[in-house]
């Protein structure tokens, strides 16, 4: 049953103590493997055979992760959704399961340093009250953990050689080359963040875009709606992803120098703003048309972002 019938689903603490899971014992990082992009940490010491996350499964059909994409070059090709390379399944069957619980997906293979295995659920590996996914993994430590540790799977012997092969044989595509923003983001070469007028020379790649977290003050769109340009006042609770909105970085400065608590000199940029709306913003922060909103940001409410 859905949720959207009215249904209230009432529990006691019995129920949370028999099929509850801790959900926190992994965080996402930066993979210490090369290339890998992301990985998940043990976020606290996890002793042997300890659950170390549930993997409850979303079962999908394999057709329907196929997709036409077209190139930039106007040609169209056959490919499968990304999502695929996070499910589970046997390459001659029909059926994929995709886990979906709090990190999992950021497990990195490491055949050689492997610390975790998969299991189905102890007693039944159908999931009692749920409403979406109808069966469940769990993520074992194969031996202590250590808090900060990278957490690894063993894919198995066919997808490391697939892998192998894949590495061997991959080409960058010039027509499709991808430019990744949460790597650029990491990236130091880009922590200073180009103004507009700089754009014109230096240009970001045509995937990129500039945007920056930012909210409207309560009751503000009526008194927006009555001038044709404004300046807003940042704080650092509006970062938040709900608050992430594309902007024009029109100027940059340098504030006076600070001392960090180590005692060393901190260089701080400011950047001033021109914020824009996304489709999905709520009405009462929707910047009138027509209207110019400006906004100071320090460098940490600025993120490069992609198209």
């Amino acid at each position: 049953r859905s949720l959207t019938d009215g249904t209230v689903w009432k529990r006691d603490v019995s129920d949370l103590r028999q099929f509850g899971y801790c959900l926190d014992n992994i965080i996402p990082g930066t993979s210490l493997i090369e290339h890998a992009g992301r990985g998940a940490f043990a976020s606290r010491d996890l002793e042997q055979d300890s659950i170390i996350a549930p993997v409850p499964l979303l079962s999908l059909s394999r057709s329907s992760l196929e997709i036409l994409k077209k190139r930039q070059d106007g040609t169209v090709e056959k490919a499968t959704q990304l999502l695929l390379n996070y499910c589970y399944g046997h390459a001659n069957s029909s059926t994929l399961l995709f886990p979906y619980s709090n990190g999992v997906n950021m497990v990195n293979h490491h055949s050689a340093k492997v610390n975790v295995k998969l299991r189905w659920r102890e007693g039944s590996e159908v999931i009692p009250h749920s409403l979406n996914a109808k069966y469940m993994l769990e993520m074992i430590a194969l031996r202590d953990i250590s808090k900060g540790e990278e957490i690894y799977l063993d894919y198995g012997s066919e997808w490391e050689e697939a892998w192998k092969t894949h590495v061997d044989n991959w080409r960058p595509d010039p027509v499709d080359v991808k430019h990744y923003a949460h790597k650029m983001n990491t990236d130091a070469k880009f922590s200073v963040i180009r103004t507009l007028e700089e754009q014109h020379t230096n240009p970001y790649p045509d995937s990129i875009f500039t945007s920056c977290y930012y909210k409207l003050e309560p009751n503000a769109i009526d008194k927006l709606k009555t001038t044709k340009q404004s300046v807003g006042i940042y704080n650092p609770g509006m970062i938040a992803p709900r608050n992430l909105r594309p902007c024009l970085v029109i100027q940059r400065r340098e504030l006076p120098a600070s001392s960090s608590r180590e005692g060393k000199e901190e260089q701080q940029m400011v950047y001033t703003v021109h914020v824009l709306n996304r489709p999905t913003l709520d009405a009462a922060q929707r910047i009138p048309r027509g209207h110019r909103h400006y906004v100071n940001v320090p460098r940490e409410a600025i993120l490069l972002s992609e198209k």
